[in-house]
């Protein structure tokens, strides 16, 4: 019976997005950029057949690229990179043995993302943002509109032949130009007040050190672990709190982003359950990790559940775009958490962490899955 209902729902979404005109033009188009800050630029991509049409936006100006690449040859360097994750996953002795091979292998399909999706914007981006800040050592800003099978690609672990994204950009993420200028005008609530939940496993033991470690950086925190951490102490706790961190197993789907749901100590809490929490401009961050390997699919159904915390206020929404490894996602979320705690934006306290953990794992795999969502 629920595969049932699962299926009518796949129905009425496709009757839904059949019936509209098309949203994404209408959003970067009439709605303007007017809401977006004066130091980012706007990079929203849109898949036509397999044609893929990006837009180059700032406040005053919108450039279109027509054919900057195609969704045929980026779906098949997606299957490459996946490819590449799973290697990581063989086993520890041999990851160690090849690392230098596989973080090459890795690096060649991400210059040819890169190749395909972002080389074509290079003039468009430094027309449209002007030329970075020497002086103030600043990255430049880019807000990524991902569309379809482009959810999947980390844009900022591109490489250019020299460096990876982040190495030179500060880069954010959102479903919709509209939804990232909404973003922004929210009031952004600090730390001050924050609740910290982890559920730990044979499969995630770092999840209880991830916790208490995110903790030490949120004087205050209420921390709720493992049998502490359930949907009924989630759903009564959360209005209030200006950070919410969740540590535990993710599962991601694809077929039903509404179905996509984080494992609670009573069990699943899925995206439909998020719309019904008010987080009410609030800092979320998902470090969820390893579920069954064949149910965790990248892609738009992260943003299915990344959407529902927007949806239910939040202003901002870090989550990963593939398996994390579980000790360096406790380091990484140390270190971002200090960061923020430093007052550094959360954008490039993101960025920051991951540089960091980049120079200990200079491998993608590990210091790349986690993407800001949001308000920077």
């Amino acid at each position: 019976r629920a595969f049932e209902l699962e299926g009518e729902i796949s129905r009425l979404r496709l009757r839904a997005v059949a019936a509209a005109s098309d949203p994404f033009v209408s959003t970067i188009l009439s709605d303007g950029l007017e809401d977006v800050p004066a130091d980012v630029v706007v990079l929203a991509y849109h898949v036509i057949g397999d044609e893929i049409v990006a837009f180059v936006g700032a406040r005053d100006s919108i450039q279109i690229e027509r054919n900057c690449g195609s969704a045929t040859t980026v779906a098949r360097l997606l299957q490459e990179l996946e490819v590449q994750w799973d290697r990581l996953g063989i086993g520890q002795q041999f990851v160690e043995y090849h690392m230098a091979l596989l973080e090459r292998l890795t690096r060649k399909v991400l210059a040819s993302l890169y190749d395909e999706l972002f080389a074509p914007l290079e003039r468009l981006l430094e027309k449209t943002a002007g030329p970075p800040s020497v002086s103030s050592g600043s990255p430049r800003k880019v807000a990524i509109v991902p569309h379809g099978l482009l959810h999947q690609v980390p844009f900022h672990a591109l490489y250019d032949g020299e460096r990876y994204l982040v190495e030179r950009l500060e880069v954010s993420y959102a479903p919709s130009a509209k939804v990232y200028a909404l973003c922004q005008k929210q009031t952004s609530r600090g730390l001050d007040t924050a609740l910290v939940l982890g559920v730990a496993d044979p499969e995630i033991p770092s999840a209880e050190s991830e916790v208490r470690a995110v903790a030490r950086h949120l004087p205050g925190a209420e921390v709720l672990i493992d049998k502490q951490a359930t949907s009924k102490e989630l759903t009564g706790k959360a209005p209030g709190y200006s950070v919410l961190h969740l540590a535990c197993h993710g599962m991601f789907r694809a077929d039903n982003p509404m179905f996509s749901s984080l494992k609670l100590h009573d069990g699943w809490f899925t995206a439909a359950d998020v719309l019904r929490l008010d987080l009410d401009g609030a800092l979320v961050t998902l470090s969820a990790c390893e579920s069954a390997r064949n149910q965790v699919l990248a892609g738009d159904e992260l943003v299915g559940l990344a959407r529902g915390f927007l949806g239910a206020g939040a202003a901002t929404v870090v989550a990963s775009l593939w398996l994390v490894q579980d000790e360096t996602t406790a380091w990484l979320m140390e270190k971002w958490y200090a960061h923020l705690r430093n007052g550094v934006d959360r954008a490039a306290a993101l960025r920051n962490a991951q540089l960091a953990l980049k120079e200990k794992y200079p491998h993608p795999y590990f210091w790349a899955p986690f993407v800001l969502i949001g308000q920077r």
